[in-house]
């Protein structure tokens, strides 16, 4: 399975979650059993899930370099340490 078929699966994975999480939240907020309390953790879980999915389409629809910036404070132009020989002292 390709890297490209992962994410588009994950991707997947997050909207139909996101989606249960909108169902559920509805079903609480209109049942007078539960608690705000309650509403409030699911409706939690739904901003969670929603951020979540908004990052990731924006890392799979949009650039790499500057996702990395955006989010991880990488700049474009800074590299990795190359995989020269390392140079110990004995």
């Amino acid at each position: 399975m390709s890297d490209l078929d992962k994410m588009m699966a994950f991707g997947h994975w997050l909207t139909l979650k996101k989606a249960q999480l909108h169902t559920e939240l509805f079903q609480v907020s209109t049942n007078a059993n539960h608690s705000e309390a309650k509403i409030r953790v699911k409706a939690g879980h739904v901003e969670a899930y929603t951020q979540c999915l908004e990052v990731f389409s924006e890392l799979y629809n949009g650039d790499l370099n500057k996702f990395e910036e955006s989010y991880l404070g990488r700049k474009p132009d800074e590299e990795e340490e190359s995989d020269g020989p390392s140079q110990s002292s004995t």
